[in-house]
């Protein structure tokens, strides 16, 4: 407006001449300053101009267009009088103040038609009614400008309303909510969401919504969002996208939003966990009983088991050897240490946990000294745990289950499952050791040590085997105790126990490692000697002649097996060599030298 009257200015200063070009240059001129003034906001300060005074700027025109026809004396200048009070009509909002404006226009028209007589001419009436229907028309314009105002009033208060509604509830959702821009940076997240993810919303803010969002790419679904701290929650992802002027030719004005919804279902995640880690449990230790039950090892299935239910890296187990002076590694899952060998005399947190029988846990175990570096690198463990295993109060083994990432605790589900799986290794130990002592027992004779006829009757098919694909050569000894029931009458019964065992330790001593050494009964032992032929094994059989305790003497009788007769046969020959022994007179060894067709 204020550009409006300066060219105004101008154009009466061009157009207009004596006093009428230079009040009307003067007074527009004047109007354009003030007009000018009241759009700069410190002038606006300044003037009081802003926000309901400016409108008192609108007499400023009324009073040009008036002046204008009194100066210039010209009725057709009430043109400009008509478009004023139009524009006063579309352009001031205060209902009295247009209505002010308007009739100090009309009352100074007026009064400037009854002061000058020159402008009561032909067109006076033509220019009243133009000016009367322009006065009616403002007023119109004036209305429904209001009507208007009072429509966007209404609808900018509702929008105030919802959105003040939505920020409320934005802010107090229980779910955390979190909206993105088309470039895909938050610019919106409520507590909920910051309490979730575990950040404040200054680092939430500003960052990449994509770092929340399901891998796949899909819209909803379960994920497990680890914050800053290392603790873990589990949230079930919603998300929505929306196109704000998608419809706009303008690139720019088309905008992409992203909506993000995280309920936290940690509880849920994790009873649904527990029951999934119950089932298989139940199933982990049905498999190692059925396992127990049917005599297989049981240690593999156990291993799996628990580095199954711990969501672990690796499970080791290590049993006692060597007396039970170091613990082995016999079974292991997820790392290769099978054969390691840890002292049980040292202050290894395997040896303590062993001699106390308490299991321990540590989030950082390298940052105790008790724990071997060595096994660490080997297992690159960031956590771990130690587990005995234990049957009747007695430490069995023990089990040993690192994590590759670091893990603050053991949920106690977790370690349940470890725990009862440790007592399915040791039913599973205890029952692998008795399955070893009754098969000791069933191929040992149990008086001597040695073993009994039914192991020599195994041994020997392996034997013949043998010896018929190598062609090395095989002899057989039976070798009998001499009066040994007058031994047994002098000296009881219990010295003559002692003397058989006594005997079967010297026997075992001067034989060779792939030598086989077994009671046959009462005083008779059977030897097996592989790779020997007549003269050889004549040789060692002296040594055992020899070796006989307390001044006591054997008899023997050998036989060298031709590959084609049976077992029983070979026996046979070597037992009738052994009644020559004895009818030569005791104390002495005798070969078969013929041997018996099959």
């Amino acid at each position: 407006m204020a550009t409006v009257y300066l060219l105004l200015s101008v154009t009466n200063f061009l157009t207009l001449d004596g006093s009428a070009r230079t009040v009307m240059t003067v007074l527009y001129g004047a109007t354009a300053v003030l007009l000018c003034l009241a759009a700069t906001p410190v002038a606006a300060r300044v003037w009081r101009l802003a926000r309901g005074h400016g409108e008192l700027l609108a007499f400023l025109p009324v009073a040009d267009s008036v002046v204008q026809v009194a100066v210039t004396g010209r009725l057709h200048y009430t043109t400009s009088l008509m478009l004023t009070l139009l524009g006063l009509g579309a352009a001031v909002t205060s209902r009295r103040l247009a209505a002010v404006a308007s009739l100090a226009g009309l009352t100074g028209w007026v009064a400037t038609v009854v002061a000058l007589p020159e402008l009561r001419g032909a067109d006076l009436g033509h220019y009243s009614l133009q000016l009367t229907f322009s006065v009616i028309l403002g007023a119109l314009l004036h209305e429904a400008l209001r009507r208007r105002q009072r429509q966007l009033r209404s609808v900018h208060e509702h929008a105030v309303t919802v959105a003040d509604g939505f920020e409320r509830l934005f802010h107090a959702s229980p779910s955390g909510v979190a909206i993105a821009d088309g470039e895909g940076r938050v610019v919106a997240a409520n507590p909920a969401f910051c309490e979730l993810v575990g950040q404040p919303e200054s680092e939430v803010v500003g960052g990449s919504m994509q770092r929340y969002l399901l891998e796949d790419g899909a819209d909803e679904g379960q994920r497990e969002i680890t914050r800053p701290d290392g603790s873990v929650r589990w949230a079930y992802l919603t998300t929505g996208r929306s196109n704000v002027g998608k419809e706009a030719k303008d690139s720019r004005r088309r905008q992409s939003w992203t909506l993000v919804q995280l309920q936290d279902v940690t509880e849920r995640h994790l009873a649904e966990e527990a029951v999934r880690d119950s089932h298989r449990l139940v199933a982990a230790v049905g498999a190692a009983a059925r396992r127990i039950r049917t005599g297989e090892d049981a240690r593999t299935t156990i291993i799996a088991a628990i580095r199954d239910l711990a969501a672990a890296d690796n499970v080791t187990l290590l049993e006692p050897a060597d007396c039970g002076s170091v613990l082995v590694a016999t079974g292991a899952d997820g790392a290769d240490v099978i054969g390691t060998r840890v002292p049980l005399d040292g202050t290894s947190m395997i040896a303590r946990v062993y001699h106390s029988g308490e299991p321990i846990f540590l989030a950082d175990p390298a940052r105790d000294p008790r724990v071997s570096t060595a096994l660490l690198s080997m297992v690159d463990g960031k956590s771990m745990l130690w587990q005995p295993v234990v049957v009747n109060g007695t430490i069995m083994a023990v089990l040993v289950v690192g994590w590759t990432r670091r893990v603050e605790s053991v949920s106690d589900n977790r370690f349940l499952a470890v725990g009862l799986l440790a007592d399915e290794t040791a039913l599973a130990l205890d029952h692998d050791r008795l399955l070893r002592r009754l098969e000791r027992m069933a191929f040992t004779d149990t008086l001597t040590g040695v073993p009994n006829r039914r192991a020599w009757q195994e041994n020997m098919i392996r034997l013949c085997g043998e010896a018929r694909t190598t062609g090395a050569p095989l002899t057989v000894a039976i070798a009998d105790l001499d009066h040994f029931k007058r031994y047994n009458d002098t000296y009881g019964h219990a010295a003559g126990d002692d003397l058989l065992q006594r005997a079967a330790a010297a026997f075992g001593g001067q034989l060779r490692e792939d030598d086989f050494l077994a009671r046959w009964g009462g005083e008779e032992f059977v030897i097996a000697l592989p790779g020997a032929g007549p003269a050889e094994a004549v040789t060692l059989l002296e040594r055992l002649r020899m070796a006989m305790p307390d001044g006591q003497t054997c008899s023997i009788g050998c036989a060298t097996w031709n590959t084609t007769e049976s077992v029983e046969q070979l026996l046979q020959r070597a037992d009738d060599a052994l009644y020559v022994a004895k009818n030569d007179g005791r104390n002495r060894i005798r070969t078969s030298e013929v041997a018996l067709t099959a």
